[in-house]
């Protein structure tokens, strides 16, 4: 997006003239179109390594002009919003679901896989999104509601292990579960303590195990 002139007008495209209005033809399933080939420039884009790509480079990545972005998107904030709820459908179709019965091993495991996928997956959307949460209220609602379904996930999986916890207990334990599982606990682990991907993983069974009172794999495991 084109840089902004202050903060209070960090959500606003800066173009030199005024917006178009859409067109009024009633094809509202061609617009649904153009929004999700728009969000999923957006989202390709910041994946390869643009943080902050331009209306341009957008326009050209969806094959269309950048006075259909404008017409389709008031300000960033509705792009933020559309292009949320897409990464959301692309990260959800790649999820599997992991069962609250069987073995603590099997649970863990299936568990950490997941946490491992999704943190790697989001990394370069997460430092994209940085740049914009402080004046986005689109982004710092989707935030809050990733960190919602991962406790949701936490307090699933680990039910047979919770259970045996006091009701405050249990919940300073999925609070304390669910920060070792952020992205912002993860991206610290590697680019600040230079973890690779397998010893921050570790770090993060670790943490699970202490806080549900689960034995420590043995060095040689």
């Amino acid at each position: 997006m084109s840089k902004p002139n202050d903060s209070e007008n960090e959500l606003k495209w800066q173009r030199g003239s005024e917006e178009t209005p859409p067109p009024k033809d009633g094809r509202e399933a061609r617009a649904e179109r153009t929004k999700k080939l728009v969000a999923d420039a957006l989202i390709d884009l910041i994946d390869e390594g643009d943080l902050r790509p331009t209306s341009k480079a957008i326009a050209e990545r969806a094959g269309v002009s950048e006075r259909t972005i404008f017409q389709h998107f008031a300000d960033l904030e509705t792009l933020f919003d559309v292009s949320a709820r897409r990464l959301g459908e692309r990260i959800v179709l790649k999820r599997m679901y992991i069962p609250d019965q069987g073995p603590f091993e099997a649970r863990l495991k299936a568990h950490l896989d997941e946490m491992v996928y999704l943190c790697q997956a989001m990394t370069p959307v997460r430092q994209a999104s940085r740049l914009h949460e402080p004046f986005s209220p689109v982004l710092r609602k989707a935030l809050r509601t990733w960190r919602d379904e991962l406790r949701n996930g936490i307090d699933r999986v680990y039910e047979s292990e919770l259970s045996a916890f006091s009701p405050e207990r249990r919940t300073q334990a999925v609070e304390a579960l669910a920060l070792l599982a952020t992205w912002s606990s993860w991206d610290n682990m590697l680019r600040n303590s230079c973890l690779e991907p397998e010893q921050a993983r570790s770090v993060i069974e670790f943490g699970f195990r202490a806080v549900l009172g689960q034995p420590q794999p043995s060095p040689e495991a």
